[in-house]
């Protein structure tokens, strides 16, 4: 009888070489996918640009930041701000318009400048502010007659730079220690006086209708 042949089940050396290169393919595409994660985390955990610029929600609208003023020469930016100096803060008063209607109420408003050289710091809290209305020689209002709980607010106000405040008078008046006065100033016209501890502002005319 005629011996079987056996087929040898060994692969051949083609074989071999097409699994060493699949092989060798999936190596590069793991590691290729590793190095695309090692990527992105670290751009996850990259700090953001200091350079970046923005607005900043505050209270419904945007912050910005007014630009620095220039040093003049031969001075040089103190580290740290200083109380202001007699000279340096100037009061302003003024009134947002010159004549009110009769259902109008006049919005007084008080500027706070710094004339001088450097960054000063300066108390503006209602512990310092008076919005003061008069008639000639006669007394009509005074915030001081009334104020509660007084309260300290230092602010750093830059060179050439100015801060207001702003009051609503409602057409009363008013007397020391808060008594009721129930005399209304009539039409005509009036003086407002914006006061600063003991800084004073030069008074401003407005018109009642």
């Amino acid at each position: 009888m005629a011996q079987k042949q056996v087929r040898s089940t060994r692969p051949s050396a083609r074989v071999f070489r097409r699994r060493r290169l699949a092989v060798f393919i999936s190596l590069l595409v793991v590691a290729g996918l590793l190095l695309w994660a090692g990527f992105g985390m670290a751009s996850m955990l990259r700090p953001a640009d200091p350079g970046a610029t923005g607005t900043d929600p505050v209270a419904g609208g945007t912050s910005s930041t007014s630009p620095q003023p220039s040093q003049e020469p031969g001075t040089e930016p103190s580290d740290e701000a200083t109380d202001c100096l007699e000279g340096d803060v100037v009061i302003g008063a003024s009134t947002a318009q010159g004549t009110h209607g009769p259902a109008q109420n006049p919005v007084l408003v008080m500027t706070i400048k710094n004339e001088g050289k450097f960054d000063c710091k300066v108390n503006v809290g209602t512990s310092q502010q008076e919005f003061s209305v008069t008639s000639g020689s006669d007394r009509i209002f005074a915030t001081s007659d009334c104020v509660q709980d007084p309260m300290d607010t230092e602010i750093t106000i830059k060179p050439g730079s100015s801060e207001t405040a702003r009051f609503t008078w409602t057409r009363v008046r008013s007397a020391p220690g808060c008594k009721i006065v129930s005399a209304k100033p009539r039409p005509g016209w009036y003086g407002f006086t914006a006061k600063l501890g003991d800084l004073s502002s030069e008074t401003a005319k407005f018109e009642l209708k």
